[in-house]
C-alpha cells in the first residue's frame, strides 16, 4: 500500500490482510437502516473483542488461574472448530491488504473491479471479516474519497454513536498491538547487543 495515498496520517489506524468486499450503492442508508447497521456492527466488534481476549496468568499461577486458562483454551478450540465448519459453508470476500481507522479505510483495488465502481464520490458498503472465527461481517456505509495507483480510500458515513465507539476501541487495540509487535524485534536486538561480549 502506497504512502502517497494514505489518508490515515491524522489518526490511529492499523494494517492487516483481511476479507473485504465493496458494494456500490445508489444512495447511503437512511436513518433506520443506518441504525440497524450500527447495532449489528457493535455486536460484531464486541464478539471480535471477546474472541481476541487472552487470559493472563502470573509468574506463579494459582490453581484457579490454571483452571481458568484450561477452560479458556478449550473454549477457543471449540470456537475454532465451529468457525472452520462455518467457513466451509459460506463464501468469504476476497482477502486484501487493508488499512483501517475509525473514520476511513484504504485497500488495494482488485484489477477486476468494474470501471467507475471505485470512482471518487461513489457511495457504497464496505464489508470486512475481522476474524476468521466469526462469519459475521462488519458493514460500513462509505464514500470513495481517493483512488490512486491501485489504492482506494473511503470515508465512513452514518456509523452511529455506539458503532463508532466500538470501532474506535477495536482500531485502538489493534494499533497498540501493531506498535508492540514492531518494537519487539528492536528490543530483542538491543538485548542481544547488551549481552554480547
Amino acid at each position: 500500500m502506497h504512502a502517497a495515498t494514505d489518508s490515515h496520517s491524522d489518526g490511529i489506524s492499523y494494517r492487516k490482510k483481511m476479507p473485504l468486499r465493496w458494494t456500490t450503492l445508489s444512495e447511503l442508508p437512511g436513518v433506520v437502516e443506518a441504525e440497524r447497521y450500527a447495532e449489528a456492527n457493535a455486536r460484531v466488534l464486541a464478539a471480535v473483542a471477546l474472541l481476541e481476549e487472552h487470559v493472563q496468568v502470573g509468574d506463579e499461577p494459582s490453581p484457579h488461574e490454571l483452571e481458568l486458562q484450561r477452560i479458556h483454551q478449550k473454549l477457543n478450540l471449540l470456537i475454532e472448530m465451529f468457525g472452520g465448519f462455518l467457513s466451509q459453508q459460506i463464501t468469504r470476500p476476497e482477502e486484501t491488504p487493508v488499512r483501517l481507522s475509525w473514520r476511513n479505510i484504504s485497500w488495494d483495488a482488485p484489477e477486476s473491479a468494474p470501471t467507475g465502481s471505485l470512482a471518487i464520490g461513489t457511495l457504497g458498503l464496505v464489508e470486512l471479516q475481522l476474524s476468521a472465527l466469526l462469519p459475521q461481517l462488519l458493514r460500513l456505509p462509505a464514500r470513495i474519497v481517493a483512488n490512486h495507483d491501485g489504492v482506494v480510500s473511503a470515508e465512513f458515513d452514518a456509523l452511529g454513536e455506539v458503532g463508532q465507539r466500538a470501532l474506535e476501541r477495536h482500531v485502538f487495540m489493534w494499533h497498540r498491538r501493531e506498535v508492540a509487535e514492531t518494537r519487539q524485534p528492536a528490543r530483542h536486538v538491543a538485548r542481544e547487543n547488551r549481552e554480547a561480549p
